[in-house]
């Protein structure tokens, strides 16, 4: 591909990044703000969620009716999400509608009515989106697993926050928190495709134009602590996340993390689910995850079985991570190497994920990130670094984290699985 790709941080402290992909149709452009539930105060849990529901909901000069309209109008694509670091708006037109997009985006950002009556309107679909994760429990072991990870804690909060906060949310509350944290300087506008770059800089100079001044740069520490949620509840399964202390996005390790969930539960090749399901039939699936934060991380391995057959889950899930610690294979790592490195060429074809990629390495690295280096980060993992890091991790004295949800009379309790685990 013959691509380009600059970045700039202006005077008020915005920063502009660009990615150009001749060969494509259509533009996407990204703003990320460097803002999410880690940086809300326990009375805000759930502000940034709500929002980003709020920013398509009117603005001084277009309804919430016409927001939508313009986009279909243009075969536009637009949505948002908020994470624990960040929030993001983004949008996918044909090259020829960059202007439309910009001003739309900006326009939501900068303008948004914020109608006491779209306020309540929006309220009740965000608790109905709360009622539907609680009657979902793989949704909501989740939010169980990270809040005894990170015990009264930001981190550890759900992103769509408490009830009782999102019920008596105001007004003034959400235009406080835009003064506050959607500043010059926690934005990053990113594009990525078909477009003139000086037309695309001098668009986001006009229109991104009216945020609020600088945001306060908020360091928010998080430490992993481990626990215990158990909730007992009539359900067919009883689900079950298993987890450990992981390591942050700096940490040499990220990479070998991302290599290790993929060997122990990252498909139908992975050590987890071939004995889990395909030799025991324990269980439907069964996946291996790391999530990084900017100071820690989080493993994990995530299942659901019968509540007769929940502790023999657990047996062999333990059994499998003990063996891992000297029989993990050049195969597997090569395999594990191979689906990371496909992931990065692939994504590399899409400008959403370009965009979106772009301004999350902005984001944390201040850099953008070369694939090659990734790539070359990737190959040199090899089955004694995987092994040494789940080594770790089984070893570290924190503790670890379990949740689970269903009939959980007959799981073992936290203290014989965290004394199986030893090692």
């Amino acid at each position: 591909m013959n691509d380009e790709r600059n970045f700039c941080t202006l005077e008020n402290g915005m920063v502009v990044a660009f990615d150009q992909m001749k060969e494509v149709e259509t533009v996407a452009i990204s703003v990320l703000m460097k803002t999410g539930s880690k940086f809300e105060k326990k009375e805000q849990s759930g502000i940034s969620h709500f929002l980003e529901h709020m920013a398509f909901k009117g603005t001084n000069t277009r309804t919430a009716k016409q927001i939508a309209e313009e986009f279909d109008m243009i075969g536009g694509y637009f949505n948002a999400y908020t994470s624990r670091e960040k929030t993001v708006y983004y949008a996918k037109v044909l090259k020829d509608d960059i202007d439309t997009a910009v001003d739309i985006l900006s326009d939501i950002l900068q303008n948004s009515s914020f109608s006491t009556e779209e306020i309540d309107k929006e309220r009740k679909v965000v608790l109905q989106e709360m009622a539907q994760t609680k009657d979902t429990p793989d949704d909501i072991i989740f939010d169980n697993f990270q809040e005894a990870a990170f015990p009264d804690q930001p981190l550890g909060r759900s992103i769509l926050g408490e009830e009782e906060i999102i019920k008596s949310l105001s007004r003034d509350q959400i235009i406080e928190y835009v003064n506050s944290r959607y500043g010059f300087n926690n934005v990053i506008v990113s594009a990525a495709g078909n477009f003139d770059v000086n037309n695309y800089n001098n668009l986001i100079k006009s229109k991104f134009n009216l945020l609020p001044g600088k945001s306060e740069n908020l360091e928010i520490k998080s430490d992993y602590r481990g626990g215990e949620s158990r909730i007992n509840k009539d359900l067919e399964q009883v689900h079950l996340v298993l987890g450990f202390e992981g390591v942050s996005y700096y940490d040499d390790d990220y990479y070998t993390q991302q290599a290790l969930s993929i060997i122990a539960g990252g498909g139908m090749s992975s050590r987890l689910f071939q004995e889990v399901r395909e030799n025991r039939g324990l269980a439907y699936s069964i996946s291996a995850f790391g999530s990084s934060y900017a100071d820690n991380g989080i493993f994990g391995i995530y299942s659901s079985s019968s509540d007769y057959n929940i502790n023999e889950l657990v047996d062999v899930v333990i059994a499998e991570l003990h063996k891992m610690l000297s029989t993990i294979t050049e195969e597997e790592v090569k395999r594990a190497k191979a689906q990371v490195r496909a992931g990065l060429l692939m994504s590399r074809e899409n400008p959403v994920s370009r965009a979106e990629k772009f301004a999350s390495n902005l984001s944390i690295y201040g850099r953008y990130v070369p694939i090659s280096e990734v790539i070359d980060k990737v190959n040199a993992i090899d089955p004694s670094k995987v092994q040494k890091y789940l080594r770790k991790i089984l070893s570290n004295n924190k503790q670890p984290t379990i949740s689970s949800i269903g009939k959980i009379d007959k799981l073992y309790q936290y203290d014989t699985i965290k004394n199986k685990l030893k090692v």
